[in-house]
């Protein structure tokens, strides 16, 4: 049996390991760089069917294998065949042959764009599911105290992470999940400022969270007021798991940041009563509406 039969075989490995090295250096270097979660190392409850949801994940990534595998096989396996069949030694490098080495490492290079975009986009979404679990689970306790609860509420091209129908008003919640600087690089990397327009985080400074909680509060209020004829005054608040919020003496505004660790989430069940409970009902029931119906 001649080696050259099993050229077509070394090109397929050639590739996995090319591939499998790129994204090893890829994860290194990232590793190296990446910010740390400031939820990081903390232990967090499940919600309601996770374990239902990680059998669904499992069983998609699964059935997807397979859908690949019915796709795959048939080229592959010929491929195999053909390259069995070719004479190598005949075989010269030449034009042709340099441009479907261009046209590897252009798919090489496209599918590792795709590769690295997508991974950053899984780290960004994970992170902030996890921040928006762990305020949701403090927001839930407030149900004892009168209040009722919304988790990501619909609103057409984005959604609302929390709404909290307190005695003494509602409330849009943004939860954000901002990364801290590695240990050392800055003095006091857990702690953020926040002067009424803008977070001032120990290495950056955005006045986003807080535009975007103040539109969603609008839109809120305007949807109530459609849906109720009254006109109820929505706060925006923001919502910081595991950062511990400094305010300064000049902060005015009408967002209320706030971290949901500890008793953090209590604020929203002090005052007195302004809104009654059959009011507190119909503005629920009316948020509830937006939710889509099951399939």
């Amino acid at each position: 049996m001649k080696w050259h039969m099993f050229i077509g075989h070394a090109v397929f490995l050639s590739s996995l390991f090319v591939t499998a090295l790129i994204i090893l250096l890829f994860k290194v270097l990232r590793a190296a760089r990446q910010r740390r979660s400031p939820l990081h190392g903390k232990q967090i409850g499940h919600v309601p069917g996770q374990q239902l949801l990680d059998r669904i994940d499992d069983a998609d990534r699964e059935s997807t294998f397979g859908y690949d595998v019915m796709i795959m096989a048939l080229p592959m396996l010929f491929l195999v065949w053909a390259s069995m069949r070719i004479d190598w030694q005949t075989v010269k490098f030449g034009a042709a042959e340099a441009g479907f080495f261009a046209g590897w490492l252009l798919m090489l290079a496209y599918g590792f764009w795709q590769f690295s975009r997508h991974a950053l986009r899984k780290v960004q979404a994970r992170d902030g599911l996890v921040a928006e679990r762990v305020t949701g689970m403090q927001l839930n306790r407030l149900v004892a105290n009168g209040c009722l609860v919304l988790h990501d509420l619909p609103c057409g091209d984005f959604n609302i992470d929390h709404v909290v129908i307190a005695p003494r008003g509602v409330y849009a919640i943004e939860t954000k999940s901002f990364r801290k600087p590695k240990s050392g690089s800055t003095a006091g990397p857990d702690k953020v400022q926040f002067d009424g327009a803008m977070l001032k985080f120990s290495d950056f400074a955005t006045k986003a969270p807080i535009e975007q909680a103040q539109r969603q509060a609008k839109f809120l209020a305007s949807f109530i007021k459609e849906s109720l004829g009254e006109s109820i005054p929505v706060t925006p608040a923001v919502s910081l798991p595991g950062w511990f919020i400094e305010k300064t003496t000049s902060a005015r505004s009408n967002v209320f940041v706030f971290t949901p660790m500890g008793r953090g989430y209590e604020w929203f069940s002090y005052g007195d009563e302004v809104l009654p409970p059959q009011t507190r009902t119909l503005i629920a029931k009316a948020l509830a509406l937006r939710y889509p119906t099951v399939e």
